[in-house]
């Protein structure tokens, strides 16, 4: 039986580090955690006057410097809509050229952060986009109603302007004048944010990544949400606030947690589910296993029978223990932010319809991610290929960035 979520907000000394945590529990079990520096700052979505370093014609690229020169790779094609922030003649971009630009993707070992031309201004219900006027609707909106929220912001969107808009799942709930009032609101602060790009010096940071509280209050799924607990008073006061403004009553409730004789991280057992999380193995109920290794070109993820025995058939006993191993690789993605190409190793079954219903039930388990993820296909060799977007550090790329104190 499915259950809501639960979300957890809290801090935590990690075997000596200090960290911030926030951890989403689901049908018993946690199913993502994040990390930060309780001190720092993100750079993810954080936006900048960057200045061009080289031109990568033949890859469609470009690497642009931000602050504390910092350089990062710019994807961009011809249609790409540049802010620029000085004057210039030409039409193409050129090295030396400043422009506006956000941080799409941190980075990610020996890859350099990337950031995008196409400024996103995120509310609650609503995303603005500088880089077309597409209007996009969140995929978990129903389909009976996408059609209709479309036309609407249709009529909303002026007909001189330079931006797209994209209907966040929560922006279903919201009434026709809250989703006016917040595109206002997003409508002023790109045009403030530009404006005084206009006359800022090159390599400026003009708004900061946002901190993992903040993204949970604009990402909580209100009527998906059971509770949001938290022991941070200003986060409990924050939290409040916004659960008021939203325009349907959900059973979502926020609790301010005060038990000063049991943590509300030892509660949960975070630590506990770091430590597991951070672990090569993982056992599953049936006495199966899998080994999950990230190497610096792809995770590899292999699905052993361990210490499973049974009297039935053996293929009955592979198309079981898969499943299971499917259902626990699909949370494991989420929890450990494991992203790029994936490859799964399962028991070798000899029914060519169970392999098509795994591929199929696979594919069905990770549409609930948050995260684009892909079932690609099976290889030749029995090799399941699948894809998860790269946007932010893995759970132990996090960890060992706090560790460092960086």
């Amino acid at each position: 039986m499915y259950k809501m979520e639960r979300v957890i907000i809290t801090t935590l000394c990690y075997h000596g580090t200090d960290c911030r945590v926030a951890a989403w529990q689901s049908n018993g079990k946690i199913s993502r955690i994040c990390l930060e520096d309780p001190r720092g700052e993100r750079l993810l979505g954080s936006i900048h006057v960057g200045k061009v370093q080289k031109i990568l014609p033949d890859i469609k690229g470009a690497f642009v410097e931000i602050e504390n020169r910092t350089s990062c790779y710019f994807p961009y094609t011809k249609e790409s809509n540049f802010l620029y922030t000085m004057p210039k003649k030409a039409s193409e971009l050129r090295a030396g050229d400043e422009l506006l630009v956000q941080v799409t993707r941190e980075a990610i070992k020996t890859k350099a952060p990337c950031v995008s031309s196409n400024l996103n201004f995120t509310g609650k219900y609503l995303v603005l986009t500088t880089g077309n006027r597409t209007i996009g609707i969140s995929a978990k909106i129903p389909s009976g109603k996408r059609e209709k929220l479309k036309e609407f912001l249709e009529e909303l969107m002026p007909e001189d302007c330079s931006y797209g808009i994209i209907l966040r799942t929560n922006g279903a709930l919201a009434s026709a004048e809250e989703l006016k009032e917040e595109l206002r609101s997003l409508e002023t602060q790109f045009t403030q944010l530009y404006q005084k790009a206009l006359h800022t010096p090159c390599y400026t940071k003009l708004s900061k990544g946002e901190s993992i509280t903040a993204s949970i209050l604009k990402d909580v799924h209100w009527k998906e949400t059971e509770k949001i607990i938290t022991d941070q008073k200003t986060l409990y006061e924050e939290l409040c606030v916004s659960r008021q403004d939203i325009p349907v009553a959900s059973m979502c409730a926020i609790e301010y947690y005060e038990d000063s004789l049991l943590p509300l991280a030892r509660l949960y057992n975070l630590e506990r589910e770091l430590d597991q999380a951070l672990q090569e193995k993982i056992w599953l109920k049936s006495g199966g296993f899998l080994i999950i290794q990230q190497t610096e070109a792809f995770v590899a993820i292999d699905v052993n029978t361990g210490k499973h025995s049974s009297k039935k058939d053996a293929e009955e006993n592979y198309k079981q223990i898969n499943r299971e191993a499917a259902l626990e690789i699909a949370r494991q993605l989420r929890l450990r932010n494991l992203s790029g190409m994936i490859l799964v190793d399962f028991i070798n079954m000899k029914n060519t319809n169970d392999q098509s219903e795994l591929l199929q039930y696979m594919g069905s388990l990770v549409r609930s991610d948050p995260m684009q993820t892909v079932v690609v296909d099976v290889t030749a060799l029995g090799i399941m290929e699948i894809t998860r977007k790269k946007s932010a550090k893995t759970l132990a790329e996090q960890l060992l960035q706090l560790k460092k104190g960086e």
